[in-house]
């Protein structure tokens, strides 16, 4: 069977809607005129009980042996003469005194109501009596001399009576409420026109199946993906993107500096121009981007961007900050020790206790001190294990890593982490360590730390050759290096990393032929948003 269209189907849904909210709507208006109705029903039963109350005749004829004989004509006359529907007297027992049906005179009040108004209180109830429900108005009567009360006056009407005084109201509004369903067909017919228009023509499962297939498509993809409105609002976010960028919940329309903080993404939708290839950092993740507006009918509405982690420049910061030359220096240190090993081995064989005592000594002495020096000055494990492998690694190039003797780094805090300080003092490291080299010559290199209140202070010094002032001002450029093709990343990586990340300063001084210091600063409080 064949659906019928969207276009019909809307219009159908708004007519529904339409009629159900006039039917409510009428309903409703028909609510409010009953109980006005009834309010000004009971206010003017209230008044008319009032007037009765207060006559002399009707308190005179209670005095007498006899009230029914004066108070049921009495009663009649004045119910022919007002809109009350019953008029009945009653003693302070609750029976009445009248009665439109002359059998009842005599007989108990029927309603349950009473009660109050024997006790001196007037008031509007709402009951069902033997004639039916009805709105009725309660006020007692009083002697004028003795202020004792009397008896009770009753003054009513019937619920069947207000239902026609409402009807007789409300039909006037149907035919209103007729022209008003008859412009809601009109005005859904139009919207689904419109609507129709908008979807380009489109059928609701045609946009279903191109949803699924987008949605299939970005989950495919290994790059991440985020787009954002003209007014900065997450539209779509793939499960790359997530991963990458490490986003826990779905930020579909949240504002995008909400998720990823200093995002500039926005600035595609101002400037109105694509950019490509773009190394930023969102997350502590360096990704590489590309990013375009988006335009519909020629009018910018948004931007998106694609990007990817960039895996290989994290594979080079692990070969500059020399993981790989820690892992081999520590395995010729192994050897060393082996070597050393079997040497006390024979010096005990021989009983040479002596010798070997002073053997041991002279072998654990200088790795003690640094390892007891970095274990009581600097508590970040991380940076403590490069330190250690950096020294042995120049000790086997007869280069001395010296520690200045009042270094101290305590624990990192959180906008600092432990990769980003092992990143920044490898490759300061390293860079020191290969000037040195070039030298051919034994080399010194003086590390220092110190942990203030607001920062943490890095400061490299070696006594290489320095950097010729024309080459200074290139040092941290992408790609340059002195030493050879595919080389020029450490430094590079160094600045990206306090400047972008840890939101620090880097500063060099250096001399031709006395060497060159550099001066790392890392706030510990980085309040400041990345420009990536």
């Amino acid at each position: 069977m064949t659906r019928p269209s969207l276009q019909l189907r809307i219009t159908g849904l708004v007519m529904m809607v339409v009629l159900l909210a006039l039917l409510i709507a009428g309903l409703s208006f028909s609510k409010i005129i009953q109980q006005a109705v009834e309010r000004e029903i009971g206010h003017s039963a209230m008044e008319t009980a009032r007037f009765l109350a207060q006559m002399t005749l009707v308190k005179e004829a209670l005095k007498t042996e006899d009230p029914s004989q004066i108070l049921y004509p009495l009663m009649e006359q004045y119910k022919q003469k007002t809109n009350a529907k019953f008029i009945v007297v009653l003693n302070n027992r609750g029976i009445r005194y009248n009665h439109h049906l002359q059998g009842e005179i005599g007989k108990p009040f029927t309603g349950g109501d009473e009660g109050p108004a024997l006790q001196g209180n007037e008031y509007v109830s709402k009951a069902t009596g033997m004639s039916g429900t009805s709105i009725r108005a309660f006020t007692p009567i009083f002697d004028s001399e003795t202020n004792q009360q009397l008896g009770v006056m009753v003054v009513g009407m019937f619920e069947r009576n207000i239902f026609e005084i409402v009807v007789s109201y409300t039909s006037s509004i149907i035919l209103w409420l007729v022209v008003a369903f008859a412009v809601g067909i009109m005005a859904s017919a139009l919207l689904a026109r419109s609507i129709k228009k908008i979807l380009h023509g489109l059928e609701p499962d045609q946009i279903a199946r191109l949803f699924v297939e987008r949605e299939a498509m970005l989950e495919c993809l290994g790059e991440g993906v985020i787009a954002i409105d003209r007014h900065s609002r997450i539209t779509l976010v793939n499960e790359s993107a997530r991963n990458m960028l490490s986003i826990d919940k779905n930020p579909v329309g949240k504002k995008i500096d909400e998720v990823l903080e200093g995002s500039t993404l926005t600035r595609v939708i101002d400037s109105n121009e694509p950019e490509s290839d773009l190394e930023i950092h969102l997350n502590q993740v360096a990704i590489l981007s590309n990013r375009s507006p988006i335009r519909v009918n020629g009018k910018t509405v948004g931007a998106i961007a694609v990007f990817r982690d960039l895996t290989e420049i994290r594979k080079l910061a692990e070969e500059l900050t020399g993981v790989k030359s820690y892992a081999d220096g520590l395995r010729a240190k192994t050897h060393e020790f082996m070597n050393k090993l079997q040497t006390l081995s024979g010096l005990i064989e021989l009983e040479e206790y002596d010798e070997a005592k002073r053997y041991i000594y002279q072998t654990t002495s200088k790795q003690q001190k640094m390892l007891q020096f970095l274990n009581r000055k600097i508590r970040d494990a991380k940076t403590a294990g490069l330190l250690l492998g950096k020294i042995q690694q120049a000790e086997e190039q007869k280069i001395r890593i010296a520690m200045d003797p009042g270094s101290y780094m305590g624990e990192l805090p959180p906008s600092i982490s432990s990769d980003t300080l092992v990143l920044i003092l490898g490759n300061l490291l390293q860079n020191a360590m290969d000037a040195l080299n070039q030298e051919g010559e034994d080399g010194e290199i003086i590390v220092s730390l110190v942990d203030s209140m607001e920062d943490i202070l890095i400061v490299v010094e070696d006594n290489g050759p320095g950097i010729p002032k024309e080459k200074l001002p290139f040092i941290f450029q992408k790609g340059y290096s002195s030493k050879g093709s595919n080389r020029g990343y450490g430094l590079y990586l160094v600045k990206n990393q306090v400047e972008q990340v840890a939101k620090g300063e880097i500063h060099v001084s250096t001399d031709v032929g006395e060497g060159t210091s550099f001066f790392v600063r890392l706030p510990k409080d980085c309040n400041s948003k990345s420009t990536g």
